[in-house]
């Protein structure tokens, strides 16, 4: 009997919540928008993007969710057109009681900046993402120009890994070796701190410049990075700590398990 009493309570107690829940979820389908907060949630540390710069996308979607019912809001979709726009690495559109829209806003990181053989400027983040150039900031990062070009459209392409790297000719492969180049340099303080420029030159080949001395590190290709650093290193701990930044004009790592000088005229 006591088994009967049981089930028939779990019973009950299982219908009443289907009940309650179907009555809370009719009356939050009910309730209307009454405002949209937009948070950019790491703005204090990028300021690609606005709340303005978010208000304008949704008058380009003709989203006004003002007065409209919660049932009407497809956040889904929302977050998809928001989304389209290249700054933005990631977008949380939900509504809270009592019909306040919120709309959360993620952008993208990036740690390199390009000028190309062509005149255009981007950036990229680590994920590879191309971000187009900002009026609102300007991002201390490492700086890459030269002779890049680009096996791809910059205006069109949203990804530099939409190439496959293997098929492409050497003078194509410039912004995949820029960007191994770019990420080891970005993963390593002392290097991050130092090296402030890379210069592709007509051959391809990459040319670092300083922000301590007056030189020019020829590095060569995009091959043995980690090797050709460790060579600086000691070039600078054993070297130029004895001698001087400015004695030299040139610093060539190009020649496997060498570092060659040239010193200034």
């Amino acid at each position: 009997m006591k088994k009967i009493k049981n089930i028939l309570f779990l019973i009950v107690t299982a219908t009443y919540i289907v009940v309650v829940s179907g009555f809370i979820s009719k009356n939050d389908s009910m309730l209307q928008i009454g405002s949209t907060i937009i948070s950019i949630r790491d703005s204090s540390d990028y300021q690609f993007i606005s709340k303005d710069d978010i208000l304008r996308i949704l008058k380009n979607y003709n989203f006004d969710a003002g007065g409209k019912a919660v049932s009407e809001i497809m956040l889904g979709e929302l977050e998809s057109y928001i989304l389209k726009n290249r700054i933005i690495k990631k977008a949380e559109a939900y509504i809270t009681e009592p019909g306040v829209l919120h709309i959360d806003i993620w952008q993208k990181n990036p740690f390199l900046r390009i000028s190309n053989q062509s005149g255009q400027g981007y950036y990229i983040d680590r994920e590879g993402n191309i971000i187009p150039i900002s009026d609102n900031f300007s991002p201390y990062v490492l700086v890459a120009s030269g002779f890049i070009r680009e096996p791809f459209s910059v205006s069109k392409v949203s990804n530099i890994f939409i190439e496959n790297y293997d098929s492409l000719a050497v003078s194509k492969k410039t912004i995949y070796e820029l960007y191994d180049l770019a990420s080891f340099i970005d993963d390593d303080r002392f290097w991050s701190a130092q090296i402030e420029q890379i210069y592709v030159n007509s051959k391809h080949e990459f040319e670092l410049i300083p922000r301590v001395g007056a030189n020019i590190i020829e590095f060569g290709n995009a091959e043995n990075i980690g090797e050709k650093f460790e060579n600086l290193m000691l070039m600078y701990e054993q070297g130029l700590a004895s001698v001087g930044w400015n004695q030299y004009e040139r610093i060539s790592l190009k020649y496997k398990n060498q570092v060659v000088c040239t010193k200034n005229q």
